[in-house]
């Protein structure tokens, strides 16, 4: 690793080590493809893992860096694909358990749509497995694992501490550039059609969140309260997000079976027969990105009542005595509110 600050190495160390050893133990469920779970654990590990990349990458060396962040990248692309398949089967599974969809008209579209949606999953395995392989041969994890025991054991056997005032000062110049990304996008809430901006709020949320979830060892668990209450943003606007993109994703699909349906009968009318358990999904998930925008709005207000972002400034200047003399550090931070592409489709 890269001559840095010690402490601000051993934070890193830390918390990589963490999350690398959680992808590595999912990885095999991921592999084994028989439950939903690992593959939703392993992409959330890689996506903290690129969080912590960005923001101790003066901690590391740029060779290895590259390489990592490339196939972790890669990683976390098709575990969200497959994801997001996993999200969709297990909510069209639900729908079909409630009593309510045993309606004639609605569980043909809807067993139709899980047909599809298990066959689209079974297709995405042979990419996730392939990503898997290229992960091995390059020995990243293995790479990562190496480099990071070694600082480790290093750092502390020279009693290194992760409350220094450099990691103090950098850390809250990253928790705050995050928070600028965040309340940047908070107007989106003024219009609730505004699907695109909602979309950057929850990057911006979830960016905010993995952030302070790293400096919270530095703040020894004082983050949790605020680490808590913007999961809650993520969560809803991820919810919603969930909902644009079904309503965007049904539509498409009715189009597709109605082809379909041309193309084995040469006429449409046996599509008929699925349509309404599609329209009556679409229209479910509207009604739900209804009632869940307003729930957001409410609970976005409620903190700004509440003085959440004024709490938490007071919490990180509480620790300005300590960090003042890595106040030029602080300054120097470079906070990159634009990190990622902004693809991805479900939270966490």
């Amino acid at each position: 690793m890269a001559a840095v600050d010690p402490s601000y190495q051993l934070l890193a160390c830390q918390y990589l080590r963490e999350q690398l050893g959680k992808l590595a133990q999912e990885l095999r469920g991921v592999r084994a493809n028989d439950a939903i779970e690992p593959v939703h654990q392993a992409r959330v590990a890689s996506r903290r893992i690129r969080a912590a990349f960005r923001m101790f990458g003066d901690c590391l060396d740029d060779k290895r860096l590259a390489k990592w962040n490339k196939r972790i990248r890669a990683l976390t692309k098709d575990l969200g694909v497959a994801r997001d398949k996993d999200v969709q089967i297990d909510f069209v599974e639900q729908v079909i358990a409630v009593p309510e969809a045993n309606d004639r008209q609605i569980l043909p579209g809807l067993r139709r749509l899980l047909l599809r949606l298990r066959q689209s999953r079974n297709a995405l395995q042979p990419t996730v497995l392939k990503t898997l392989d290229k992960l091995d041969r390059g020995n990243v994890l293995a790479d990562m694992h190496g480099e990071l025991e070694k600082t480790w054991f290093t750092l502390r056997s020279n009693d290194v501490s992760l409350q220094s005032p450099f990691v103090l000062a950098r850390a809250a110049g990253h928790i705050r550039g995050k928070i600028h990304g965040l309340v940047a996008h908070d107007h989106t809430l003024d219009d609730p059609e505004d699907e695109a901006g909602h979309h950057q709020m929850r990057i911006a949320a979830k960016r905010l969140r993995y952030t302070m979830e790293i400096s919270d060892l530095a703040y020894e668990g004082e983050l949790a309260p605020f680490i808590k209450a913007i999961k809650k943003v993520q969560t809803l606007l991820g919810d919603i997000h969930d909902c644009d993109v079904w309503a965007e994703d049904i539509d498409a699909f009715m189009e597709e079976e109605r082809l379909r349906t041309i193309d084995y009968f040469g006429h449409a009318r046996p599509f008929a027969r699925l349509r309404g358990g599609l329209v009556f999904l679409r229209e479910e998930r509207k009604e739900h990105r209804r009632r869940t925008f307003a729930e957001l709005a409410a609970y976005w207000k409620t903190l700004g009542e509440e003085g959440l972002r004024d709490e938490l400034e007071s919490t990180l200047r509480s620790h300005d005595g300590t960090a003042r003399q890595g106040t030029t550090d602080r300054q120097n931070v470079h906070v990159d509110v634009a990190e990622e592409d902004g693809k991805d489709r479900t939270t966490q």
